[in-house]
């Protein structure tokens, strides 16, 4: 399953977050840049991302943010998950995260008709946290979603996420630079007909993974050291009009090697997209800003 029909969030502020910052070793602290400065070079990246999809007939809904009491309300793929006439709401690592749904709702409204979807809240306050497409990789061709557990991905709530949507759980842990790396989707992307992973960071279940990979029918795409630090994994697959379309930051799409491009290009389109700024203060890329919207399927 594969759709062309995207939520993104037009940030107010945008900056780096010191909650995040605890545990995402790629977040970069400001140094000379002001908080003007950064927010005013995001949302420059920001329109310009909005402007390329609807280019490209990837149909973009935006929601605006109205304060700055959410630094990553650019990243909604981690708030909520759709699904055919559902959608799944996330307990989140940060608390300032934790406000960005309620503040969103009025407008995703108006987008999805809630009265037409079931509603799987896995908020609480016990601190058991499944941050989205953030913390889940889902294979919805193959009924898969894989996980790498951290602070950001709890295994029961995991566990309790795949059964309730009916996919078959592949759990992991990955690390780099001696840190559990904090979302699944920085080193693992799954398309239609390929895979992208840095499997080489994978410390437990490794075989699994790649196992469950192979069985359904992707080519694999082993990441090098430089490829995955340039976001490369952190891309998304959508549907285009003739061909699939992988959108990738800039730097990540500079980062590949020749030969990855050429296997890419075998089954998708590449459309790279300047998020240079989100990417360096946010620790996340174009993937972490775009939001499905399945629930019309």
């Amino acid at each position: 399953m594969i759709t062309n029909r995207v939520i993104l969030v037009r940030p107010y502020a945008f900056n780096y977050n010191k909650e995040t910052a605890k545990d995402n070793i790629y977040q970069v602290s400001p140094n000379k840049d002001s908080e003007d400065e950064i927010q005013k070079r995001a949302l420059r990246e920001f329109d310009d991302t909005v402007e390329i999809l609807r280019k490209n007939k990837i149909h973009v809904d935006v929601i605006e943010d109205f304060d700055d009491t959410t630094p990553d309300s650019i990243f909604p793929n981690n708030v909520f998950i759709t699904f055919p006439r559902k959608i799944f709401i996330s307990e989140m690592y940060a608390e300032n995260r934790n406000k960005e749904y309620d503040k969103i709702l009025p407008q995703l409204k108006k987008i999805i008709d809630f009265e037409k979807i079931d509603l799987v809240d896995f908020r609480n306050d016990e601190g058991r946290v499944l941050e989205g497409t953030g913390a889940l990789v889902i294979d919805r061709w193959n009924d898969i979603v894989y996980a790498s557990l951290s602070k950001r991905c709890d295994k029961d709530e995991f566990l309790k996420f795949a059964k309730t949507f009916n996919l078959k759980p592949v759990y992991f842990k990955s690390r780099d630079k001696d840190t559990d790396i904090y979302h699944t989707n920085v080193m693992m992307m799954v398309a239609e007909k390929f895979t992208i992973i840095a499997d080489d960071l994978i410390i437990e279940n490794r075989e699994d993974v790649i196992k469950s990979l192979q069985d359904s029918g992707k080519e694999i795409i082993s990441l090098s050291e430089d490829e995955f630090n340039n976001f490369v994994a952190n891309s998304i697959e959508l549907r285009g009009d003739e061909k699939n379309i992988l959108v990738i930051s800039r730097v990540a799409y500079d980062a590949l090697t020749y030969e990855h491009k050429k296997t890419i290009e075998k089954y998708d389109k590449i459309l790279p997209i300047d998020v240079g700024t989100i990417a360096k203060y946010g620790g996340g890329s174009i993937r972490c800003m775009i939001a499905e919207n399945f629930t019309e399927a």
